[in-house]
């Protein structure tokens, strides 16, 4: 077995990198020993995840699930120590996710000489390491030491004090719910600050818990407030319970005097049933009533009739009932023999119930609330009930404070279902949690009665997760909030050592030819539409993150820069199509790169991550190289001429290319697919070659229609496009000017040549010390 393991390195990225689709951290990990044998071991780790935290188990999760759960495919061959590595990727994974970090799934990369080198998702750095190092002490525990042993109790004491330290400020388990559902259906999905980001640019929808970005705050605020959602929905004609707001227990007296025994004394400004005392009949237990509620909302009390009947949440989504579940206040079930004492010890020791206010179900303490209510039965806690006799240990029926429920949506009587749903409307909530007091939900209020006594926003889902745990509600959520469209928009990565913010710059204009506000992030700024965003260099990750975060991009163009591969990673988990341009001889050496191969490979991420295209140069070898890298079959090779012969090669078996072939006596981009040319326009009506002397605008610009093409844009839109794109500061700012304070990596072009950027080649000094050209002075310029 692994008898020692030591962390090595930590890195972390704060874009998706080595295969992920998240925020994600790369580890060595130098391991002793070898581990090899899985069966036994591996069941005894299968046994004890589920004894870790019985009263949060993680949604869609059984003991079958691990590790397979928790992983993406990994690139490392099959070994000895392979259920080891897989094995901690998950639970330092599943640990994350009990301290209330949004990630989904990690995956192990390689094991060479003893060193184990894992990719791994994560939110908060100091709780990924304290999540790692949980994960090695118990996989080596479990492997060495029966279930018994002191060791496990003190793992399990290390566990519960760490997880008391992180998950206070974690995310708040509704919208880790919907973050697992939104990953589940391959969104992209964040939660930042505690809100839910998913999709992409203009297709972007928020979730805070159960606020959406549409959520009324109007409706939110009366909702927050109990006698104004009182009095809209009575001016509604929904039936509520007849009531009255007080300040003083004698207007609380007077009140009920007119109104009857029992009343209901609540806070008008609390949920979960703080501060609700229900089915007062006497003087003494209403002040004492009054009292607590006037702690929690003093001067505004509300005094309403009790109405008689089972308690109901109903959820209320987009204006339709989507789930309602009967809840049942915390009691135990007397057996004749057991005390009330007894019972309750049994109770509490069901794994679900824990005593922390985000457990999925909650222990019962025999406190002052269970004592009254004992004393009003004329029990105590050594009271032995008769079988079968229900014994409340709680007056209210929420579930935080101890409650259990029953999902009854599909016996709901149209009536009721229709007086939630105009509590809803009338109060403005799109997501609303509608409380219904009635004998009988099967039958109509008007014939049995029932009123609402709150409506509230922002409702927690728990009592829904209880009631049917077989149902996605989280996702059907997401599911109405989409409509069934997508949530990404097109985008495109464009990589390679030359051209790529002139490539970049060309498709963003394309695509504002579409009709669409695109967005654009290279070395030179990043552009929403035609604004400029800022002009620092923010090309890869930075760039790319401010980009699709911007609600009104509908489309995104990214430049990939080495530099952000290697420090920053990708902005998303994936792009609609991805160009490799070329691979030269630039910062061969400088952060680890030793070789153009490397720096290849390294290029190669982009491809990888493809998931409708990719455009590679057919003219370079290396980039030909790296099609076995490509995340999809089609690709789409650009040559400079149509005889290429990695293009006829493609070309026979009905591949795509794009090239430059006489037609009509002059050069003309042509768009083939098989045995089918498609002439697409002449090269020289592209303003940006200068008719043909600016020979490597003539490559940026294929790369650039060939990505268009694969998007699907027009043919008609492309050739519109470029036909007006122009070496003006405004549409192409890299090659706007001759370079003097650029790199030189900005002026090393195709052929290797030391060139400046307007196409001379009398190299950096020579070339007008980097003025501003128009297009006349440029070819004046270029011809001399």
């Amino acid at each position: 077995m692994i008898t020692k393991a030591d962390v090595q390195s930590i890195r972390f990225f704060t874009g998706c990198q080595a295969g992920l689709d998240d925020k994600t951290v790369v580890v060595d990990i130098a391991l002793q020993g070898v581990y090899a044998a899985p069966d036994p071991v591996a069941e005894r780790w299968r046994t004890q995840t589920e004894r870790l935290c019985p009263a949060e188990p993680l949604w869609g999760l059984n003991a079958n699930a691990w590790p397979s759960a928790f992983l993406k495919a990994s690139e490392a061959a099959p070994d000895s120590n392979s259920d080891f590595a897989s094995w901690l990727v998950a639970l330092t994974v599943a640990l994350q996710r009990w301290a209330r970090d949004p990630v989904w799934r990690g995956r192990v990369l390689s094991f060479r000489g003893g060193v184990l080198r894992l990719a791994l998702p994560y939110q908060r750095e100091s709780v990924f390491k304290g999540a790692l190092q949980q994960a090695l002490r118990h996989l080596m525990v479990w492997a060495a030491h029966p279930v018994t042993s002191p060791e496990h109790a003190k793992l399990e004491s290390q566990l519960a004090a760490w997880l008391a330290t992180v998950q206070g400020s974690g995310t708040a388990p509704n919208t880790l719910r919907f973050y697992a559902a939104a990953r589940q259906r391959e969104m992209p999905a964040e939660v930042i600050l505690g809100v839910l980001r998913m999709g992409q640019g203009c297709k972007t929808e928020l979730l805070e818990s159960s606020f959406t970005g549409r959520t009324s705050n109007i409706g939110t605020r009366l909702a927050h407030n109990k006698s104004l959602t009182n009095q809209l929905l009575r001016s509604a004609g929904i039936a509520v319970p007849p009531f009255a707001t007080v300040a003083t227990f004698e207007q609380a007296l007077a009140v009920v005097k007119q109104l009857g025994w029992p009343v209901v004394v609540k806070p008008c400004n609390q949920e979960q049933g703080l501060g609700v005392r229900p089915f007062i009949r006497d003087e003494k237990t209403l002040k004492a009533a009054f009292e607590v509620a006037s702690t929690y909302s003093p001067g505004v009390v509300i005094v309403e009739q009790h109405v008689h009947g089972d308690d109901h949440r109903m959820l209320v989504v987009g204006g339709r009932v989507s789930m309602v579940t009967k809840r049942l206040p915390g009691s135990v079930l007397g057996d004749g023999t057991s005390t009330v004492r007894a019972l309750l010890a049994r109770l509490n020791a069901e794994p679900l119930r824990g005593s922390d206010k985000r457990s999925l179900m909650m222990r019962i303490d025999l406190d002052e609330p269970a004592l009254a209510c004992l004393a009003e039965q004329g029990l105590t806690p050594d009271s032995v009930p008769d079988a079968a006799r229900r014994v409340l240990l709680r007056r209210t029926a929420n579930v935080g404070t101890g409650g259990t429920v029953q999902d009854v949506t599909n016996a709901v009587h149209p009536d009721n279902r229709l007086l939630a749903e105009r509590a809803a409307r009338t109060i403005g909530l799109d997501i609303a949690g509608v409380d219904f007091l009635c004998p009988d939900i099967a039958r109509s209020w008007r014939e049995v009665g029932g009123a609402i006594c709150e409506v509230n926003a922002q409702p927690g889902f728990r009592v829904h997760w209880l009631g049917d745990p077989t149902r996605d509600v989280n996702g059907e959520v997401i599911d109405w909030l989409f409509q069934g469209k997508s949530a990404r928009i097109p985008t495109a990565a464009i990589t390679g050592t030359n051209g790529k913010s002139t490539t970049a710059q060309m498709l963003h204009h394309i695509w504002m030819h579409t009709g669409k506000t695109s967005g654009v992030s290279t070395s030179q700024g990043v552009w929403v539409g035609h604004d400029l965003v800022t002009d620092a260099n923010l090309s890869g990750c930075p760039g790319g993150r401010m980009v699709l975060n911007d609600p009104a991009v509908e489309a995104a163009v990214f430049e990939m820069p080495r530099k952000g591969l290697i420090v920053f990673g990708h902005p998303c988990d994936r792009y609609d199509v991805a160009a490799l341009l070329n691979v030269q001889n630039d910062h061969i050496g400088v952060d680890g790169i030793a070789s153009l191969q490397e720096m290849a490979e390294l290029k190669a991420q982009v491809l990888q991550r493809a998931s409708i295209a990719v455009v590679i140069n057919a003219d370079d070898p290396l980039c030909l190289a790296m099609r076995h890298r490509a995340g999809t079959p089609r690709h789409i090779l650009v040559a400079r001429e149509g005889d290429n012969p990695a293009v006829l090669l493609h070309l026979t078996s009905d591949g795509e290319a794009v090239f430059i072939q006489r037609h009509q006596s002059s050069p003309w981009v042509v768009l083939a697919k098989g045995g089918v040319h498609t002439p697409l326009m002449p090269l020289y009506d592209i303003p940006a070659t200068m008719h043909g002397l600016l020979r490597f605008n003539e490559s940026n610009a294929l790369f650039a229609m060939a990505l268009a093409w694969a998007q699907g844009v027009e043919p008609a839109v492309i050739r519109a496009a470029m036909g007006s794109f122009a070496n003006t500061p405004e549409q192409n700012p890299a090659q706007s000017r001759c370079p003097d304070e650029s790199d030189d990596s900005r002026m090393r072009q195709n052929g290797g040549l030391e060139k400046s950027l307007c196409g001379c080649q009398a190299g950096r000094s020579a070339c007008l010390a980097g003025r501003p050209m128009d297009s006349t002075a440029l070819v004046r310029h270029a011809q001399t």
